[in-house]
């Protein structure tokens, strides 16, 4: 809940953008931009400094007609956010009719693709150095028909229906029938060359989902299949065209529906289609003797409607604003507006620079205990020291089948406890000044056997290592495990590198915790921890101790979250404090060397419990609400909620009575959203973070009538 500072970053938003607004739409004093008349222009009078550009701003478009007419210009960079006309000039107009689905199904029937007169699809291998054959492309005559040849599915679908749902974007896929012309002009050797040629083809378009029936739609679409050919004809024995991403020959394209008075809809429709040309020389023909295969990229398009291009500053985005007119024309006006403080499209953090001064920062995120894995779900614009949520640091995932115990006996069967963070493992002592021996464990294998380090006698029961007890007065076990160590060399060890398993046994204390109950956190303390090695190529003796019972204090703390599935995902830590002892061996890398190593490090296993870090203003405090998805992740959210020992008493008498009624009254009215005054964080009766006249003055009011002259606890 930062209603406050939301409100300072749409102040600092609104500021940014009506600066932007009056730059765009007032020309500056002495330095005018304005429309040049008809057409796609702006004139720049007197444009100057670094704004030295003139662009157009808003344009008004004719879907009828394809004419543009400028409505307004401004002075900016050359990159700055502006309106511009479609890659290809002169494009075909595409008006379409309403067919009841609420959509344009691509290729839209009336309409035609073409290619840009300066950039047309070309013939180039096969013909002699400095000649190609320019092949200005049209795409058009649309048709649904039965067994369409390059399709992926059975066309018609329903009888003169050629579309379905699927395709490679997960929206919709359609085929259709077409012809392709190709007005091809030769150079070079063939510069006389001129030719109007039809060729009969097949194209499969597919397209992302939209939502039919909204009056803009914008969805990305791909030209997934384009084939068609002639043979036998006076000039070539063979003219082949094909294209489209399945046929490795990639054809991206997006599309934008604008539903117009009457129901018609003005379609824009672009790829960029990559193409293949192949082709044999007729003989007797002007290319008798001759083949080749040229491959390329062309934009094919549809319809013109203006678009907008170029940056805005850190935190804004060019946006597009669509007007449709009574007259069915549409003005498009690009503008900066602020980006919106959410998370990145992959979720690994929060989309920067987008509060002002403020910072976008996590509010909340989904962690899946299977994979270890965690994506940023909510953002909010903060300050620095503001309460946040910080995801676990790494993937080591421990999920635990379910015993029929009602929780998870410790260490968990089948995971691994790994170091986390800083300091490493180290040995030390008894090796030259700066070449510390570096050691990085992993702790696995768990299984329940009579360990060196128990306690107590192990078995309990067969198959059964814990028993009631222990330092916190809950559960004691003990198990025997690997200690797999990685050692890495430094100073005068650098490149030393060695793996070494230790064959280790510990045991682990619980606090009580309740079972059958979904979350369990409860404290933990590693009480021993024992193994060790001789007879090593490089150590005589290699020993490993820990835990608190040998005066090396390991506190820890572990959460058991219930899954959907019944298993159970742990998060589990120790503050291992370590001694490591060694003796080097004869003629090994630490021969005549010895030395006993203490420290701490964090070892932890699972890691799903996001934690919150960062502080609120007075009267609230930094809460944690977490969150079993159906799915099994779990959501972890982090938000400064109001901090009161008894909600209702305004007065501070320690009781809810008619002495606080003023005062709450006072305190809902004057309430203007955003964090609460701290006189009146105990008017928050539901704890929400917010003053609401429902809510709060609802149970406010049933406080005072069923517990009259309520003590406080």
């Amino acid at each position: 809940m930062r209603t406050r500072r939301s409100y300072a970053v749409s102040a600092f938003a609104l500021m940014v953008g009506l600066v932007l607004s009056l730059a765009a739409t007032t020309p500056a004093i002495g330095q005018p931009c304005t429309p040049s008349g008809a057409g796609f222009g702006c004139q720049n009078n007197s444009c100057v400094g670094i704004g030295n550009n003139c662009k157009p701003y808003c344009v008004r478009y004719n879907p009828f007609s394809g004419t543009y007419s400028v409505l307004s210009c401004t002075c900016d960079t050359a990159t700055a956010c502006h309106a511009e006309r479609p890659p290809i000039i002169n494009s075909p107009v595409c008006v379409v009719p309403e067919d009841g689905t609420g959509t344009v199904h691509l290729p839209p029937a009336p309409c035609a693709y073409k290619t840009d007169v300066a950039d047309p699809m070309q013939i180039i291998d096969g013909l002699p150095p400095a000649s190609t054959i320019q092949c200005a492309a049209t795409y058009s005559n649309f048709a649904c028909a039965a067994g369409i040849a390059v399709c992926s599915f059975p066309t018609p679908v329903l009888p003169g229906i050629c579309y379905a749902p699927g395709g490679s974007l997960g929206g919709e896929k359609s085929c259709s029938n077409a012809n392709l012309n190709f007005v091809m002009t030769g150079t070079g050797a063939f510069a006389a060359y001129n030719r109007n040629l039809n060729i009969p083809i097949s194209l499969e378009i597919h397209a992302a989902p939209r939502s039919p029936g909204d009056p803009i739609q914008n969805f990305d679409t791909d030209l997934f299949r384009v084939f068609g050919q002639i043979t036998g004809d006076p000039d070539f024995d063979l003219l082949r065209v094909v294209g489209g991403t399945d046929f490795g020959l990639p054809s991206p394209g997006e599309a934008q529906l604008t539903m117009l008075p009457g129901g018609n809809w003005a379609a824009y429709s672009i790829f960029a289609l990559t193409y293949r040309i192949d082709f044999v020389g007729k003989p007797g023909g002007p290319f008798s003797g001759l083949s080749g295969s040229t491959t390329g990229t062309v934009n094919i398009i549809t319809g013109g409607i203006p678009l907008c291009a170029g940056g805005c500053f850190t935190g804004f985005e060019c946006n597009t604003v669509k007007i449709v007119n009574p007259n069915g024309t549409i003005d498009v006006c690009c503008e900066c507006v602020s980006l919106p403080c959410e998370p990145l499209p992959d979720g690994s953090a929060c989309r920067p620079g987008t509060c002002g001064v403020s910072n976008c920062q996590p509010r909340c995120v989904e962690t899946n205990p299977v994979t270890g894995l965690s994506n940023v779900t909510a953002c909010e614009c903060g300050d620095l020291e503001t309460c946040e949520v910080v995801a676990p640091p790494s993937a080591n995932p421990c999920v635990v089948p379910n015993d029929g115990t009602g929780t998870v006996h410790l260490p968990p069967a089948g995971c691994q406890y790994k170091r986390v963070g800083n300091p490493p493992m180290q040995i030390i002592d008894g090796l030259p000044a700066g070449s510390p021996v570096n050691c990085e464990p992993t702790n696995l294998n768990f299984i329940c056997a009579g360990g060196s380090a128990c306690s107590f006698p192990v078995p309990v029961s067969p198959g059964i290592c814990y028993a009631p007890g222990g330092t916190l007065g809950g559960e004691k076990s003990c198990s025997n495990s690997t200690l797999n160590i990685v050692l890495q060399g430094t100073g005068v060890y650098f490149g030393y590198n060695r793996n070494i398993n230790v064959p280790i046994s510990h045991e682990i204390h619980a606090a009580p915790r309740t079972l059958f109950t979904s979350p369990q956190t409860f404290a933990t303390n590693m009480f021993r921890l024992f193994g060790q090695i001789t007879g090593d190529p490089d150590f005589d003796l290699l020993r490993f101790t820990g835990g608190s019972d040998f005066g090396l204090p390991s506190p820890g703390s572990t959460t058991l979250l219930q899954m959907p599935s019944t298993n159970w995902a742990v998060d589990s830590y120790f503050d291992l404090t370590y001694r490591i002892d060694f003796v080097g061996a004869p003629g090994g890398a630490f021969a005549g060397r010895s030395g006993s190593t203490t420290g701490t490090i964090r070892i932890a296993t699972g890691q799903i419990v996001a934690s919150c870090v960062g502080d609120c203003p007075p009267g609230y405090r930094c809460n944690r609400t977490m969150t079993l998805n159906t799915n099994g992740t779990i959501s972890t959210c982090c938000d400064c909620v109001t901090d009161c020992a008894c909600r209702g008493d305004l007065n501070g008498d320690n009781k809810v009575n008619g002495q606080d009624i003023k005062l709450f009254v006072s305190c809902v009215l004057n309430y203007t959203g955003g964090f609460i005054d701290p006189a009146c964080v105990c008017a928050d009766i539901d704890g929400d973070g917010v003053l609401t006249l429902g809510a709060d003055v609802n149970q406010f009011v049933n406080k005072l009538l069923t517990l009259p002259n309520n003590q406080c606890p």
